[in-house]
């Protein structure tokens, strides 16, 4: 593809709007800052340069432009990404531009799901009257069907089998889709005579699906779920999540329930915020996945003892990840479907309001089956593993006043125990991969200001100026990228650059601005460094070989050099 129509996408994809499309992202000073969506991140650690158009994490140290952070997000090849904010950009990629691309087995298989997924919607509708009889049975509509992509398997043991070979899919390929079992050496269908409800993960992509029965049948399972493969893993994934995303930002605030069913019933009727844990507990994966849209939480789980021991467990996590978590009480014998059908949806948004802080439910609530201790203990672990010592603090406070005991003779428990995250900590905490030689650091970051800058770099120094071997493989980088880049565009260097490590470094170098610094004074720092680091090696080989004359007419000509830079006489014996 030609770099003019690279460079003409990246000019027409802002990066502030497209970042602001995956996570919400806040104004902070000349940047634009928000929870990175590439570690578990507790505080806002993503910045964006709008000027610069580039990110950067100063937590985990991912970086790179608009091309690396859709890429990086949606695990797209650079080729996909630059076609997908084409289209974005409404820019058309000529016929002879496109480059073909070798599938990856992650994007075969997200072929696969994709046809799937239409052939159990077109299902539905067409050959599923007792499906459609058992939606309407249970209040669901025809639309809410169509809006979350709801669908039917046939009772056929080779139905979608049949249909995705038909489209060009291999055997082999097919086996490890998750899609079929084995019978007697031959594929036959997993999902069969069921109600489908696809699996997406956040951008949209079908991954995976669930199935329920529609008839109870003798020793048939109500519900079974896709196996883990290369797109899906069990606890990773929020059923719901790629069509509330959007109103999770807006509202600041997410309802999570745990079915499938629950969750139609709740986005029919109206809290389009909510997303479901698919049945599972909620695992740090989906807190972490959540905790990017919005910091605040409600947990709308069954009113029985299980629900509410799941919602307290769920709680925790959330707790543990700096959340602001509530818990929605709902009546013993209710689930939130049930509860809408029978009081109405009013009624739920008012269980949904009055909803409890956790660390006030668990200090007041009669309901849990542990003793006031174990729930102090339970708080605590969480709190072990907050890395944010504000927020820590102010959670501890709280602890204090709802359960009544001294914030030093919580901070005692706390820290027994804390030995156990602080590498953990530690690690997260100092994230960045550019720590040392201060001034070749700032060399390129100057050079990096314009083309000027960068050509007087380039005239006068080699990569044996630098010690360091990040940054000499960062001049070995700029000096074949930009030799090859027409105009200068610092945010262009980070296109398709395979190396993380350079691309994650330049970034940074890019990120911050030197003021009172001079390129020149610092170039002349390195070439004195490195003639006094070449007279050393000299000295070592003149010691091993005192009678070689060719040595000592070279030190002569290396101090000659050093006095010529100094401007000054260095008074030292040369032999």
């Amino acid at each position: 593809m030609d770099n003019s129509l690279i460079d003409q996408i990246r000019a027409a994809n802002d990066i502030v709007d497209v970042v602001q499309s995956y996570i919400p992202l806040k104004h902070v000073g000349s940047n634009w800052r928000g929870v990175c969506p590439f570690h578990n991140d507790t505080r806002p650690s993503l910045y964006v340069s709008q000027p610069k158009q580039i990110f950067k994490c100063f937590a985990c140290g991912k970086a790179g432009n608009v091309f690396s952070f859709v890429q990086e997000y949606e695990k797209l090849s650079f080729i996909e990404t630059v076609k997908k904010l084409a289209g974005r950009a409404g820019i058309s990629i000529p016929a002879e531009s496109h480059t073909k691309v070798v599938s990856t087995k992650r994007q075969q298989l997200m072929e696969v799901y994709r046809f799937a997924a239409e052939f159990f919607g077109k299902n539905l509708f067409e050959h599923a009257d007792n499906a459609l009889e058992y939606l309407s049975k249970r209040k669901f509509s025809h639309q809410t069907a169509k809006d979350l992509g709801l669908g039917y398997a046939l009772s056929s043991n080779k139905a979608l089998l049949n249909h995705l070979m038909k489209q060009g899919f291999g055997v082999s390929l097919l086996k490890e889709s998750g899609l079929f079992g084995e019978y007697s050496g031959a594929l036959i269908d997993l999902f069969r005579d069921r109600l489908i409800f696809p699996i997406h993960n956040n951008t949209g992509d079908v991954i995976a699906f669930g199935g329920r029965i529609i008839e109870p049948k003798e020793n048939t399972g109500k519900y079974i779920n896709s196996p883990g493969t290369e797109l899906y893993t069990k606890g990773k994934e929020l059923y719901g999540l790629f069509k509330t995303k959007y109103n999770i930002s807006k509202a600041d605030l997410s309802i999570v329930c745990e079915g499938y069913f629950d969750f139609l019933r709740l986005y029919e009727s109206g809290f389009t915020n909510s997303v479901a844990s698919l049945g599972t507990a909620l695992t740090e994966d989906q807190v972490y996945l959540l905790n990017r849209f919005s910091p605040n939480t409600v947990l709308l789980y069954d009113g029985d003892p299980a629900g509410i021991k799941a919602a307290v467990r769920a709680g925790l996590v959330c707790l543990s990840r700096g959340m602001k978590v509530r818990i929605a009480l709902l009546p013993e014998d209710e689930d939130p479907d049930s509860y809408i059908l029978h009081r109405g949806a009013e009624a739920l948004r008012e269980i949904v309001d009055q909803a409890s802080e956790l660390i006030s439910f668990m200090a007041e609530s009669p309901l849990l089956e542990v003793s006031e201790k174990e729930r102090i203990d339970q708080i605590l672990d969480a709190l072990r593993q907050l890395h944010d010592p504000i927020q820590r603090e102010l959670f501890i406070k709280e602890v204090s006043e709802q359960f009544g005991i001294s914030q030093n003779a919580l901070l005692s428990g706390l820290n027994r125990g804390r030995s156990r995250y602080q590498e953990e900590t530690q690690s997260v905490e100092t994230g960045g991969t550019i720590s040392q030689d201060s001034q070749e650091k700032m060399v390129l970051q100057l050079a990096l200001k314009d083309k000027e800058s960068y050509n007087l770099l380039a005239h006068e120094l080699s990569a044996d100026y630098f010690n360091n071997r990040l940054y000499k493989r960062i001049f070995e980088f700029l000096q074949k990228r930009l030799q090859a880049q027409a105009g200068f565009d610092p945010a262009a260097l980070l296109d398709n650059t395979e190396n993380t490590d350079i691309r994650d470094s330049l970034a940074e170098l890019l990120f911050e601005d030197l003021q009172q610094v001079k390129l020149d004074q610092l170039i002349k720092d390195l070439k004195l460094r490195k003639l006094k680091r070449d007279i050393d090696d000299l000295d070592k080989a003149i010691n091993s070989d005192p009678a070689n004359l060719e040595l000592l007419k070279e030190k002569e000509k290396l101090f000659r050099q050093y006095r010529n830079t100094t401007k000054r006489v260095v008074n030292k014996v040369l032999f």
